[in-house]
């Protein structure tokens, strides 16, 4: 009964994604007008837009004029509710530890119904992650475009969602960030024992963000030399396009500069116990991020360079940027090699075939991103499990 619930629940969700993965990349409302046939203008009615259902009985045409609607209407509602299904079972598996946020956890005493909270949280957080993906890489499928409505609120949102959820935590690779909060031996103490040193975290967390920061400020330039000489006579470089890059690194920049101003504020309202692994946890989301968006800068970069083409569509680095935050540094280059892989698998043999299709990053990435996100983990204690610590 729960997961049919379920279920529906996210075949609800996805009837809405439809609307988002049509108007969006047309800039249109995707609050207004309600739901119409494109081809009569008629309001679809409510009993005409349940999910699933109402395309059934239709027979996937407008009840007014008989003209048909895409099947991707009704995949997508099957999609959606299968990944709430999937996702949800993930989360709230009891021998699934590493889904839990620690300071959520700590901070809730620990308790079965802690436990459901947390787990709950975490539950809501991936499903938005995922549904992110889903949409993003049917529009970008679709029209070779990933719409900065859905990467620049996303990257503003993703900081605060990945804290949710302990998946950016599940490498082991807060270490480092542990360090300058906590003394090592604190770490293994009771949480009322923590011994927090705000100053050295804050103090190399804002070094370390406001170096990468200004990195990426002063790479505009010679970013626009590279794309101007080496982008290809069918895609020249063009003002609007210089302009484009320069708007998308200062928006992650501010981005950026409001995660470190919240953790900064985490840290001297309340430095110590489970606010403490909070700012921990929002650092790590923020390493995450910047790597996420270093990553294909740097690839399409380098990669234009190599190629004498342009490498990598920017939509694909605002794209990959939130995700960083919920898989942390580590993870988000799992996600890369992952997307890179199922790119392989998938075109090899469309080029075998001589199939003229192109199918863009976008959808790779999210393919990788959601495998990453619950294998991730195991693949990486699996390879350097043999290696001392």
């Amino acid at each position: 009964m729960v997961p049919s619930i379920v279920f529906i629940f996210g075949a609800f969700i996805g009837s809405f994604l439809n609307v988002c993965i049509h108007r969006l990349p047309r800039n249109e409302s995707i609050v207004t007008p309600p739901s119409r046939c494109y081809s009569c203008g008629t309001r679809v009615q409510w009993y005409d837009n349940l999910p699933i259902i109402s395309y059934l009985i239709l027979g996937g045409r407008c009840r007014w004029c008989g003209a048909g609607f895409s099947v991707r209407y009704l995949v997508m509602e099957l999609v959606a509710g299968a990944l709430t299904v999937g996702v949800m079972c993930w989360v709230f598996d009891r021998g699934n530890h590493e889904v839990l946020s620690p300071w959520l956890h700590w901070a809730w005493g620990g308790s079965p119904i802690a436990d459901l909270a947390a787990r709950a949280c975490a539950g809501a957080a991936v499903l938005s992650l995922a549904f992110y993906l889903l949409v993003s890489a049917m529009i970008d499928y679709e029209h070779f475009i990933i719409p900065d409505e859905l990467t620049k609120s996303f990257q503003l949102a993703a900081p605060v969602l990945a804290v949710m959820t302990g998946a950016n935590l599940a490498y082991g690779d807060a270490g480092w960030l542990a360090n300058w909060l906590v003394p090592p031996q604190s770490l293994q103490s009771a949480p009322h024992a923590i011994d927090v040193t705000p100053g050295r975290f804050l103090t190399n967390l804002l070094e370390l963000g406001f170096g990468v920061l200004a990195l990426l400020s002063l790479s505009l330039v010679a970013a626009g030399r590279i794309y101007r000489r080496y982008s290809s006579w069918e895609q020249p470089w063009t003002p609007e396009d210089q302009r484009g890059l320069s708007i998308g690194v200062w928006w992650f920049s501010g981005c950026t500069l409001v995660g470190l101003l919240a953790v900064t504020l985490v840290v001297l309202t309340k430095p110590g116990a489970w606010w403490s692994l909070l700012a921990l946890q929002g650092a790590q989301s923020l390493c995450g991020s910047m790597a996420g968006w270093l990553s294909l800068y740097l690839v399409g970069l380098l990669g234009t360079l190599a190629f004498k083409r342009n490498a990598m569509g920017f939509g694909d680095v605002k794209f990959l940027a939130p995700i960083g935050a919920f898989l942390g540094p580590i993870g988000v280059v799992y996600a890369f090699f992952a997307a890179a892989l199922v790119g392989t698998i998938i075109s090899v043999p469309m080029r075998l075939l001589k199939e003229s299709r192109e199918i863009p990053f976008g959808p790779y990435l999210a393919i990788g991103s959601l495998m990453v996100l619950y294998g991730g983990p195991r693949l990486h204690h699996w390879l350097f499990q043999p290696l001392p610590h």
